[in-house]
């Protein structure tokens, strides 16, 4: 489950507690939001999937699996917990189509059935440069530096997203290791060895791709309606203050079943916010327009407002 909230203040005087009074009471938090990154690709509620193409070469099929599990860890990590929710696909390199186009990514989002693809075009190497012998200062060991610049491109197509555009992301970068020296090791091999060393900078670059989707953080107050009984009021509001949602939700639902419309009203506006916070934006919709329904709270309009802005 995906929780868009990391700490909560209390902020209303008094506890949550019963109160002596019969009249609707509230309490206000503060939660942390998580709003999409400056790319404007939003994950909330949505399945993900990182697809890398192999064009047939060993050494670009290496590098580019790293690459792609290197940002798809970090995808997990800012979005899903670090739960492995990300799927990884490899598939072969259609050499004459054009991966900037809608079709082609529409075809990976039915291919894979998830919501939002990311595709790794196969790297592409320069020349290989190779030093001259080096000496390590710590322990007089001799080596050669190989590197090599790289291309890679990222496209990206969120098949939830109205804009129905396809992203291009693209950038050169340089890989870099080193190759012990040793009296049977000649320049040519230590080229060949290199190629064998793509994990780890493959791994790094991904995660470094992965830098401009992290999201961004702000402090927003939530309010939220209790009375003084029935004791499920009481239960729904602990819960909800340490952000159990769905205990709060079934405990609120337990109030429903009630000839008043007013307190109806608030524990339908209650489980409609529960569900945004969430993000479960759709279900929140319905639970606020059965609020609306049976008697509009003042809170409704704001939250309604917050819906639909995540909603677009």
């Amino acid at each position: 489950m995906k929780l868009n909230v990391l700490t909560a203040i209390l902020c209303a005087s008094g506890c949550v507690a019963a109160l002596t009074s019969c009249a609707p009471q509230a309490f206000t938090m503060n939660v942390e939001m998580r709003y999409p990154s400056s790319t404007g690709i939003s994950f909330d509620g949505k399945s993900v999937a990182v697809v890398y193409l192999d064009a047939d070469a060993a050494r670009d099929s290496v590098f580019n699996e790293y690459l792609a599990n290197g940002f798809a860890s970090s995808i997990e990590k800012d979005y899903f917990g670090g739960e492995q929710a990300v799927s990884l696909y490899r598939m072969n390199k259609n050499l004459n189509a054009d991966y900037s186009d809608k079709d082609s990514l529409r075809h990976f989002v039915m291919e894979t059935g998830d919501d939002i693809v990311f595709v790794f075009d196969a790297p592409e190497f320069g020349d290989v440069s190779i030093s001259d012998l080096q000496e390590s200062a710590s322990d007089n060991s001799t080596y050669y530096t190989v590197s090599t610049p790289v291309k890679i491109k990222l496209y990206a197509y969120d098949s939830m997203n109205k804009a129905d555009t396809v992203y291009l992301w693209q950038g050169n970068r340089k890989v870099v290791t080193t190759v012990p020296y040793t009296s049977s090791l000649t320049r040519s091999d230590a080229a060949d060895q290199f190629w064998t060393k793509l994990e780890t900078p493959g791994e790094q670059f991904g995660k470094a791709s992965a830098k401009i989707f992290k999201p961004t953080w702000k402090a927003e107050e939530f309010t939220f309606i209790y009375y003084d009984s029935p004791q499920a009021w009481d239960t729904a509001s602990q819960a909800a203050y340490s952000f159990k949602w769905k205990e709060a939700i079934e405990a609120w639902m337990t109030l429903l079943d009630t000839n008043n419309p007013m307190k109806r009203s608030c524990a339908e506006f209650n489980i409609a916010q529960a569900c945004f916070l969430n993000g479960e934006y759709a279900l929140a919709l319905k639970w606020l327009d059965r609020s609306d329904a049976d008697y509009p709270v003042s809170l409704s309009t704001n939250l309604r407002k917050r819906i639909q802005k995540a909603m677009h």
